[in-house]
Formats: C-alpha cells, sequence, structure tokens
C-alpha cells in the first residue's frame, strides 16, 4: 500500500481507503513526504521521551492518492469509486501526556479530539472540496495497538463522496475491514520506525 503514516493519517486511510502513488492529475504535493518524515520524527522524539512531554503534540499532514489505487482499495470494500484522485491535508492535534499515557501499561485508551479532514476530490474535471470530520479511537494494551475506531462525524460535500465514504467508515468500525492494516502501521510506527530512528538508521 505503499508508505504508511502513524495514527491520524492511518484513520484518514481507512476512510479514504488507499495509499500509494501513480501519474495524478492532482500533482503530490512536493514536501508531502518531508512533512510526513518531520512528524515521524517528532512522534518518535515524544515515544522516548526524548523532547517534550507536556503541552500539545502538533502536525501538519497532506497526502494524495491517485485514482487507480483508490479505485484498488475501494473494490475490497465492495463499493465503487467513480471520481478522480484525491488530496487530503489535516493538522493533527493530541495532548502529550494523553499520547505517553495510552502507551503505558495495562489497558488504555487514547481518544482524538475531532480533528476536520480538507480533500480536494476530482470530480467533472473540476477540484471539489469535500470536509470529513472523525474522531478517532485506538485501544492500547502494554503499548501496542489493539483496537481501532475511525469514529467518522459529519462530511460536507457531494452526495456521492459522501455516501462512499460512510459507507467505508461504517464497515470500518462495524466488521474491522482495514483494521489489520491500521493495527499493523500503529505497532509499526512507534516500534520498528522510531527505534530505528533513534539508532539514526
Amino acid at each position: 500500500m505503499g508508505r504508511r503514516s502513524f495514527w491520524g493519517i492511518s484513520a484518514v486511510a481507512a476512510v479514504l481507503v488507499a495509499t500509494g502513488g501513480a501519474s495524478l492529475a492532482l500533482d503530490e504535493g512536493k514536501d508531502e513526504k518531508d512533512r510526513l518524515k518531520a512528524c515521524e520524527a517528532s512522534l518518535c522524539q515524544l515515544v522516548s521521551k526524548k523532547g517534550a512531554t507536556t503541552g500539545d503534540f502538533t502536525c501538519s499532514l497532506q497526502k494524495t492518492w491517485a485514482k487507480e489505487k483508490i479505485v484498488e482499495g475501494a473494490r475490497a470494500s465492495q463499493v465503487s469509486w467513480s471520481f478522480g484522485d484525491a488530496r487530503c491535508k489535516v493538522d493533527l492535534k493530541l495532548p502529550r501526556a494523553e499520547v505517553l499515557a495510552a502507551l503505558g501499561p495495562g489497558q488504555q485508551t487514547l481518544q482524538f479530539p475531532e480533528h476536520t479532514i480538507n480533500c480536494e476530490i476530482e470530480r467533472d474535471k473540476e477540484i471539489t472540496p469535500v470536509a470529513v470530520k472523525l474522531s478517532p479511537k485506538i485501544a492500547f494494551k502494554d503499548g501496542q495497538a489493539q483496537t481501532v475506531w475511525v469514529n467518522l462525524g459529519q462530511v460536507d460535500g457531494p452526495s456521492g463522496v459522501k455516501a462512499v465514504v460512510t459507507t467505508v467508515a461504517k464497515i470500518q468500525d462495524g466488521i474491522g475491514l482495514f483494521h489489520k492494516v491500521m493495527i499493523k502501521a500503529i505497532n509499526e510506527q512507534i516500534g520498528n520506525k522510531c527505534e530505528k530512528l533513534a539508532a539514526g538508521k
């Protein structure tokens, strides 16, 4: 599925059902990968407690998906994607203390405050804005993610786009269609990737 990010982007990926690169009508932003790397490094500093442990953890992220990859992902959920490419942005914000508490021993839950994902969807040779509100929740056990809920809220946009996003989110939270992928991405980030960054690899 290409390079996966952590937590908030994992939830966005579940709703939009695809990641990856291809020839895009919506070109991938030049700084998308740099933003992702910076956010991953900041998260790893928090996890390792080498950075600030109070205040808010913030990241500004953007991801562009090719139509072909969205269609491929949508097929798995038995919904159709009749639109083009998509690009989404989110300003991720979480209290640092809550992140650390969720990664502590025993059963813990990290509840995201409501975030708005602002997207651009290629539709009828035009770029249509879509706003998606969601409040993801992640259940941890001894620092390992166990369960993820997208918790989709309001979707503002064309009815066709709203229907696809809502259907996929309901399937995910109801039967966990993308659950294994999301859990793997989260645990890989807070485990292997952070360990490699700490080791300077």
